[in-house]
C-alpha cells in the first residue's frame, strides 16, 4: 500500500490536525518565516506527539512571495524521486498548487490539493485512525478461519469519519450555521431525511457528540461553534 504524505501549507490554512493523530499518514507542516514567532495551536503539538516519527516540521527561513510554496514544490519533487508510488495531499487554500497537482497526476503521480482534513478523510487513499478501522470477523468455533453465514452476509460498516463526511460538508456550505445544539440537531436531521438517510433523534445526537469529539464542533452550554476549516 502506498505511503500517504500530507503536506500542510500552515501559512495559508490552519486545519485541525488532531484528526490525523494515531494514523499511519506522514504529515509535514510547512511554517513560513513570520509564523515561527507567533502562537501555535495546541492541537499541532498534540498531533506531533501522537504521530511520533510520522510528523515533521519544515521551517522556511526566508520570507517572500511564494517562498513557502516553492519549498513545498521542491519537497514534492524529492518525495517523488524517493518514492514514486506515494500518494501526496497538499492542504492549502492556494489554487496555484492545482496546475502542479494536475501535471503530476497526468504523469502518474497521485497528488491532490485539498483545503480541509474532512476532504482528505473522504478520499479512499488516506489511512484512517486504527480505532475507525473495521475489525475482522471472528471464525466460528471449531472452524478455523471460517466466517459464519450471518457475519458473511452483513455489509461492511462505514467508519465514523465516512458517515460524518457528508454532514461536515453540508455544515461547511451553510452561510448561517445553527447556533444551538437543538438547531444543529434539527439541521442534521433535516439534511439526512432529504438525502434518504433519516435517523432517530438519539442517532442524530450521537452524530453531534462525534462531531464534538472529532473537534469539528465545540459546545458551551447550549451554544455551538464550528471548526470546519
Amino acid at each position: 500500500m502506498p505511503t500517504n504524505y500530507i503536506l500542510v501549507d500552515f501559512e495559508n490554512v490552519k486545519p485541525d490536525l488532531s484528526l490525523l493523530a494515531n494514523t499511519s499518514n506522514r504529515v509535514t507542516v510547512f511554517f513560513g518565516a513570520k509564523q515561527q514567532e507567533g502562537r501555535v495551536p495546541f492541537n499541532l503539538f498534540e498531533t506531533a506527539h501522537k504521530l511520533g516519527g510520522n510528523f515533521e516540521l519544515f521551517k522556511v527561513m526566508r520570507s517572500g512571495k511564494n517562498a513557502l510554496d516553492m519549498h513545498i514544490a521542491y519537497y514534492i519533487g524529492r518525495l517523488i524521486q524517493k518514492e514514486p508510488g506515494a500518494t501526496i495531499h497538499i492542504i492549502s487554500g492556494d489554487t496555484d498548487f492545482d496546475p502542479l497537482a494536475e501535471y503530476l497526476r497526468a504523469n502518474g503521480v497521485d497528488c491532490h490539493r485539498t483545503k480541509t482534513i474532512a476532504e482528505i478523510l473522504k478520499q479512499s487513499g488516506v489511512a484512517k485512525p486504527a480505532s475507525a478501522r473495521q475489525s475482522q470477523a471472528r471464525p466460528r468455533p471449531g472452524t478455523p478461519g471460517a466466517k459464519s453465514a450471518k457475519s458473511a452476509a452483513q455489509p461492511v460498516r462505514k467508519s465514523e469519519g465516512d458517515r460524518l463526511a457528508p454532514i461536515i460538508k453540508h455544515l461547511y456550505s451553510l452561510s448561517g450555521k445553527p447556533a444551538t445544539r437543538k438547531k444543529l440537531a434539527q439541521t442534521i436531521g433535516s439534511y439526512l431525511r432529504q438525502h434518504g438517510g433519516a435517523l432517530s433523534a438519539d442517532a442524530v445526537e450521537h452524530h453531534i457528540d462525534e462531531l464534538i469529539r472529532m473537534k469539528y464542533v465545540s459546545q458551551s452550554g447550549n451554544k455551538v461553534s464550528y471548526h470546519l476549516t
